[in-house]
């Protein structure tokens, strides 16, 4: 377990402070009015309940995604003790361990094995376009967000046929909802959750993987590495959580944006070329993973704010992907815009593992879909409460196939 460092309150003429709650369901729903008021506040804000800096604005945010060693990820990046003391992931490692492990988990997502799956991930668009022939109105969320992702994570990765996909969803969202604050009322539902993905690893990893996949790769690479079960199962959890919940909120996101902007659809469906941009541009708006927090291990000047070695700042990724001094009116829907530089996927030696396989799945995706509707017509639809993630729960769209 890790011991958390108390820092001494901060000079309120030198920091902006606050004594906001981003944890409440009110304000986890409200996150981009919340986000806009601490912009307002300025680049670094004081967060009284958390003690620790909030980065709101997109210069900071990247200078800490930039420079791994003053801003360190080995004391954990999440809320909570318990969670950061996993120490077998990319994300809470540093250094020379965090290297190694991000060396051999990334073997099958190389460019030569991502380009090897664009038939794949065609043909499982294909086959989900090929199921909703005949419907007019579905939950874009269950019916054309979680398919695609459900299968990378179960066939790719290799997980036992066995294994029930809703329990895999649920571990998904628990992975998330654990990386709260301990007073918020998911952490530890999320935690306890979690536990139980922790006992069917036990049982069931690497005994019933399957030959070939992505997980028994990785316990090949890493015995030979010198790892333990253990540390292979640990290490395993970046091919399991965080592909699904972000990607399938990333492609909820795009219909519900193409939904309601349906001159931009247009655009994509005449010019496939646009669809990288596009992509882009709804994983700015989106933003699936809203924060991660990072330990200051010197004295620095952060924003024109003095921040003292020990401290933590948090990293607010849905706030910096709005911030209109990069992008100007930062809330309309562009698809033309090509925001590459959004920090929806991290940076630096941080950056998402698998963020190009999840613009190949968000491309394919889209670009299947506009083969064969017309538009999108978004019903009613809710968001999820999730601890870290933003996204929804449920959509209603109505689909107009291409000649209707």
């Amino acid at each position: 377990m890790t011991t958390t460092v108390e820092i001494p309150r901060p000079p309120l003429d030198e920091v902006p402070s606050t004594d906001i709650d981003l944890h409440t369901d009110e304000n986890l729903l409200d996150s981009l009015n919340v986000y806009a008021r601490l912009r307002e506040l300025g680049p670094v804000v004081w967060l009284e309940k958390y003690q620790m800096y909030a980065l709101t604005r997109f210069a900071e945010v990247t200078e800490v995604l930039k420079d791994w060693e003053t801003y360190n990820s080995a004391d954990g990046v999440v809320f909570n003790e318990y969670y950061n003391a996993l120490k077998t992931t990319s994300l809470h490692t540093h250094g020379a361990e965090h290297d190694e492990i991000k060396h051999i988990e990334s073997r099958p997502l190389a460019p030569d094995k991502l380009a090897e799956l664009q038939p794949v991930l065609r043909s499982y668009a294909e086959d989900l376009v090929g199921k909703l022939a005949g419907r007019t109105t579905v939950d874009a969320v269950r019916d054309i967000a979680m398919p695609m992702p459900m299968d990378i994570v179960t066939n790719l990765v290799g997980l036992s046929d066995d294994v029930d996909r809703d329990d895999v969803y649920t571990w998904g969202v628990a992975a998330f909802n654990s990386a709260g604050p301990l007073h918020a009322s998911r952490t530890m539902p999320g935690l306890e959750c979690i536990g139980t993905f922790m006992t069917y690893a036990e049982k069931h990893i690497p005994d019933d993987i399957k030959p070939g996949g992505w997980a028994a790769q990785l316990f090949e690479n890493g015995r030979a590495a010198g790892w333990d079960e253990a540390k292979c199962r640990g290490v395993m959890l970046d091919y399991v959580f965080p592909s699904l919940d972000t990607t399938i909120h990333a492609m909820t996101a795009g219909l519900l944006l193409f939904a309601q902007n349906p001159e931009q659809w247009q655009k994509v469906r005449a010019d496939r070329k646009l669809l990288k941009s596009a992509v882009y541009e709804i994983m700015r708006l989106a933003s699936p993973a809203q924060y991660f927090n990072r330990t200051v291990t010197r004295d620095v000047v952060l924003g024109g704010v003095n921040i003292p070695a020990g401290s933590r700042v948090l990293m607010m990724f849905g706030s910096a992907n709005r911030d209109e001094i990069v992008f100007p009116d930062p809330d309309r829907f562009d698809v033309e815009r090509n925001p590459t530089n959004m920090v929806s996927w991290g940076g630096g030696k941080h950056a998402c593992l698998g963020k190009a396989l999840a613009r190949m799945e968000l491309t394919v995706l889209f670009d299947v879909l506009a083969d064969h509707y017309e538009r999108f017509e978004a019903g009613a639809y809710t968001y999820e409460v999730n601890n870290n993630t933003r996204g929804l729960h449920y959509l209603e769209l109505t689909l107009i196939p291409v000649g209707d």
